[in-house]
């Protein structure tokens, strides 16, 4: 074996156990948001039937900069309030796991030593997408630039893609 089909492995090594590790740490991850959500929604759903006003616990609602005592809403408000943070919730939970399956779908063609494939380029274009939903969605600008990179990233992989099969046509 010559050493650059040596340093070629090398590094189709290490991109694989990268690939392995991002793999995991999406899944975590994931898994962590989604018991977030649901502790989240579980609390809303105890405030909305009364239980935290006995506790002493508040909740501050900001909506257009200024700040609302939940408290001291009407109890239809709150449990409109409540319905309408538990539906915003699991929307999100949903996009988040959308972008949690993009994200595994681009690290599993990594960790299985394909990164120049299909389901690639289309995972890292959904993660793009799901990314600036959700970016946008939490008014964040750091969530759009993130997003930009990872379609960005999908171009650079397609054109990865192109010069595979470019050069397996070749051999």
């Amino acid at each position: 074996m010559n050493a650059n089909a040596e340093c070629i492995n090398n590094e189709l090594e290490k991109m694989k156990k990268w690939g392995r590790a991002l793999d995991k740490i999406t899944q975590i991850a994931g898994k962590i948001v989604y018991v977030l959500c649901i502790l989240t929604g579980v609390l809303f759903f105890v405030n909305m039937l009364g239980i935290l006003d006995t506790m002493g616990l508040t909740v501050d609602l900001t909506c257009f900069g200024k700040t609302i005592d939940f408290q001291e809403l009407s109890h239809p408000l709150q449990i409109t309030v409540s319905l309408l943070l538990i539906a915003m919730l699991v929307i999100t939970c949903i996009m988040v796991r959308a972008l949690v399956k993009a994200l595994r779908s681009v690290f599993q063609s990594i960790a299985n030593g394909r990164p120049f494939e299909d389901s690639t380029v289309k995972g890292f274009r959904s993660a793009a997408l799901w990314i600036a939903i959700l970016g946008v969605g939490n008014g964040e600008i750091f969530g759009l630039i993130i997003a930009a990179l990872c379609l960005f990233l999908s171009y650079v992989f397609h054109y990865g893609m192109l010069l595979q099969q470019e050069s397996d046509e070749t051999l």
